[in-house]
């Protein structure tokens, strides 16, 4: 008798809900809320990694991002931690709300596969999209076996016309450190007025209630995902005990992370350190702390100042669907368990390689996207670009009907006339 034992699935250890496993590098996936996001990322952002956004200067497009974070979190049914010493958090009038599978198909009428044939391009018909629209996007995580994880996808479709119902933040496992209980907390006899490590143990804290990799799971029991989201790191509003206080909290939270079902997302001031236009050393060594860095650059925040910005935003049609909000500069990709990046094989959005940024961002009535920049249209889309037959003005110069020109003869057609 063979010693060999055939693995069924009923022995396999069970992925936590509304994740998924990178084709590259065999790391544990999540989503960030954004489609496109995660395409940029290789398919997700890695359990046990960190992604640090730099803020945009006088605008809140990366509060959106956090908003998509937190949401898809409370959809994932993961656990959800959200520090913020800028301002109170009260996520039922702050995050986006999304609606099911179920809904959208019953809502919306249906559609004929031929009508919607492209007439042009129709060999990029079939290829796979990254805007989250379509519904193969919408993947199903889990086991195959009818349990409700199952059913979870791994990136719910959020629309920021929506908010989320109350009933869902009150039943969601979430805890908030905020304003003045950040406050608090830190000013207590333990810490002495220092954030940072108060933050620090309570994210310690909440991995080895469960979600610590290196302490074994009860039996009958599943795995489930620590979101973190700390927001405006590194602010006039965080206190340390030394200038260098981000860099040892930086330092010690990916520590933390690697050994536990957790990720974590920062939104980072990097506008604040600067110094006449040039930012300063440290800001490259709070990026090489982080496993995947992006930025976001907005037009009306790059070069204005706060009182331009509202009077633009003020004019109605200032921008439209179709205009870019700003730019995103990758600084960082993710390679954990790997040498290098699986962006290059998995994205597509972005290639991996080169140094020419072609990335831009815009954010819609509905969602927010990050999509490849093209250049407009010379003139506009509302401008002839080519004039009528029945035009004078579309003649060459010279050439009158019934005329002599150049290689032409009286009452014949111009022969360079094509």
């Amino acid at each position: 008798m063979s010693s060999f034992r055939k693995r069924v699935p009923e022995s396999q250890p069970k992925i936590p809900p509304a994740t998924r496993l990178n084709a590259h590098s065999a790391q544990l996936l999540v989503s960030t809320g954004v489609p496109s996001l995660d395409d940029l990322l290789g398919g997700g952002l890695p359990v046990g990694g960190m992604l640090m956004i730099e803020e945009d200067r006088q605008t809140g497009y990366s509060n959106t991002l956090l908003s998509y974070f937190s949401s898809q979190s409370l959809a994932a049914g993961h656990k959800l931690c959200i520090v913020n010493a800028d301002q109170e958090i009260d996520l039922k009038t702050q995050l986006p709300g999304w609606a099911t599978l179920n809904t959208v198909q019953a809502d919306a009428p249906v559609k004929d596969s031929t009508s919607e044939a492209m007439k042009i391009a129709w060999r990029y018909q079939n290829l796979p999209r990254v805007d989250g629209d379509d519904d193969a996007n919408r993947q199903k995580t889990g086991s195959s076996s009818t349990s409700e994880a199952a059913e979870i996808p791994f990136c719910e479709r959020f629309d920021l016309m929506l908010r989320i119902q109350p009933a869902i933040v009150d039943q969601a496992q979430v805890e908030v450190l905020d304003g003045d209980r950040l406050l608090r907390l830190a000013s207590s006899e333990k810490y002495g007025g220092d954030m940072y490590q108060c933050v620090l143990d309570h994210i310690s804290s909440l991995i080895d209630d469960g979600f610590s990799s290196l302490k074994p799971m009860a039996p009958n029991t599943e795995r489930n995902i620590l979101r973190i989201e700390i927001g405006s790191l590194g602010s006039g509003f965080w206190q340390g005990s030394d200038s260098l206080a981000i860099l040892k909290f930086l330092h010690r939270l990916r520590g933390i992370l690697r050994y536990s079902y957790a990720v974590c997302v920062i939104s980072f001031p990097a506008y604040l350190y600067e110094d006449s236009g040039t930012r300063l050393p440290i800001v490259r060594r709070i990026e090489h702390l982080c496993d995947a860095v992006i930025e976001l650059e907005s037009f009306e925040g790059a070069y204005a100042s706060p009182s331009d910005i509202v009077a633009r935003q003020a004019k109605s049609g200032a921008s439209t669907s179709q205009d870019y909000h700003g730019f995103v500069h990758i600084h960082k990709l993710p390679r954990l368990n790997s040498l290098t990046a699986s962006v290059g094989r998995l994205s597509l959005l972005h290639t991996g390689g080169g140094s020419a940024n072609n990335l831009a961002f815009r954010l819609r009535r509905k969602k927010f996207s990050i999509e490849t920049y093209h250049l407009p249209i010379e003139g506009g889309v509302s401008e002839r670009r080519v004039p009528a037959k029945d035009d004078p003005k579309a003649l060459r110069p010279g050439i009158s009907v019934g005329g002599i020109g150049c290689g032409s003869t009286p009452g014949r057609k111009d022969p360079l006339e094509f």
